[in-house]
């Protein structure tokens, strides 16, 4: 089994190449950097801002993966040609160069909840809400998420496309200024504590059984199309941030919530369902939070 995945040192893309490098599978990676968390058989650098991006490598690959994403993170501050450059203008580029080249194996891109903008609704979303979604949305990443999803859903192929909704990813490596993290972080260092009022609810999937989830895809072959990657918990930030603190044997301090100001909190409920993925793979979610935060620890 090759894959090639195009974006090093990403939170997913680590992830994913570290379960290849767990299985033995040959592994090529794309990007401007080496990768320094895994062992990878072939490293391209290569800027994927350019139009002559050389796809002709890929075509040996069984698994190709685009696991990049410019937006994700608000306080990056990304210009917004980055982001749809990125999120979207790339990502088309390599299906229609795939598909001019005659590939035989599979492509996987990742779509996200953050897809079905400002809500109050209060279910699992399913694949087609998420596609066909107008409720408002607050910033550049959601609307380019939803054009690539578009996209995919729309253009013809002969090779298998995999476009995977993901939900909250969350593990040990991911940006220390993220929720998790940081509220770890802030506990174990007696450091002072702020959110937002807590009451957006989000749905949690830990990182690695993302990598997971694709080899039941490929295992089961999968049909090409758009399925939800539903997580185990799904939590309101107070809930979350609670859990944490219960969790290291402290209580939640009063006042912390209510003090920071996000540009998602008009999202108040983002959750998907899983049934589609799980009816064609048997994929489900294992990992609980309190599993892994002694992982954020070490």
């Amino acid at each position: 089994m090759k894959y090639s995945i195009l974006g090093t040192n990403g939170f997913l893309s680590t992830a994913i190449a570290q379960y290849c490098n767990d299985k033995g599978y040959e592994l090529d990676m794309y990007g401007l950097d080496k990768p320094t968390e895994h062992k990878y058989d072939n490293f391209h650098k290569v800027d994927l801002m350019d139009a002559d991006l050389d796809c002709s490598k890929l075509l040996s690959s069984d698994v190709v993966i685009y696991a990049i994403g410019a937006g994700i993170q608000s306080n990056l501050k990304e210009n917004y040609n980055l982001i749809y450059n990125l999120n979207v203008t790339v990502p088309v580029l390599i299906c229609n160069k795939l598909k001019e080249l005659d590939y035989k194996g599979r492509f996987i891109t990742f779509g996200s909840v953050f897809e079905m903008g400002e809500t109050e609704e209060k279910r699992f979303f399913t694949e087609m809400d998420l596609l066909t979604s107008t409720c408002p949305a607050p910033n550049d990443y959601t609307v380019s998420k939803r054009m690539l999803s578009k996209f995919v859903a729309s253009y013809k192929h002969d090779f298998i496309h995999w476009h995977f909704y993901i939900p909250t990813i969350y593990g040990e490596r991911e940006n220390p200024q993220r929720l998790i993290p940081y509220t770890v972080h802030a506990i174990r260092n007696g450091e002072e504590l702020h959110f937002t009022s807590g009451d957006q609810t989000r749905q949690y999937i830990y990182v690695h059984e993302v990598p997971r989830m694709i080899a039941l895809a490929i295992e089961q072959n999968l049909p090409s199309g758009l399925y939800n990657i539903e997580g185990k918990e799904t939590m309101t930030v107070k809930e979350i941030v609670t859990k944490i603190h219960h969790f290291m044997g402290k209580e939640t301090p009063k006042g912390c919530f209510g003090s920071a100001q996000r540009t998602d909190t008009g999202m108040k409920y983002l959750a998907l369902d899983g049934t589609r993925l799980r009816n064609a793979t048997g994929f489900k979610a294992t990992f609980n939070l309190t599993d892994v935060i002694d992982r954020y620890l070490n």
